[in-house]
């Protein structure tokens, strides 16, 4: 897959600037992407909170209209056991880290990774507001792990 750069995510965020525009890419993607769909609102998903789960939907609309719009493909593929596959080595990753810093423990995923860019937005969308922490400390690690996974899945796919 083309390297999806901050230009092009800042691109569509602003065509998501228009609520129609972001509803219609949500309700096509759940519709064309059935897999995809149930993991994020399934049941791995439990543990998050109407904001956060609110959250792990745009970041996934995003990543996957980024990932789109820069595809030679018409649609993209998304298998549920590839996306399962990554998620599962995506958590032993994180949970092999010693360091107990969210941000530390991060850095890991950064190490010559292809999209970089994509990651970097999960990242700054999850750091602390001081008085807006709409995202738990665990929700926080879920959304990470879910969106790095369909970021790999994506890239692995297409």
């Amino acid at each position: 897959m083309q390297f999806i750069s901050e230009n092009i995510i800042n691109q569509i965020l602003e065509t998501f600037e228009q609520q129609e525009t972001f509803l219609e890419k949500t309700r096509q993607l759940w519709n064309e992407q059935p897999d995809l769909a149930e993991f994020v609102d399934g049941e791995n998903q439990g543990l998050l909170n109407e904001s956060e789960l609110g959250l792990l939907r745009f970041l996934t609309t995003l990543i996957y209209t980024a990932c789109q719009q820069e595809s030679a493909k018409t649609k993209l593929s998304v298998p549920g056991k590839v996306l399962e596959n990554c998620e599962e080595k995506n958590w032993e990753i994180f949970n092999d880290q010693t360091n107990k810093s969210f941000r530390a423990i991060l850095d890991v995923f950064f190490l010559e990774y292809a999209q970089e860019d994509l990651l970097a937005l999960v990242e700054d969308t999850l750091q602390d507001e001081e008085d807006e922490a709409i995202v738990t400390s665990i929700g926080r690690e879920i959304i990470f792990i879910a969106c790095k996974s369909i970021i790999d899945t994506i890239d692995l796919s297409n």
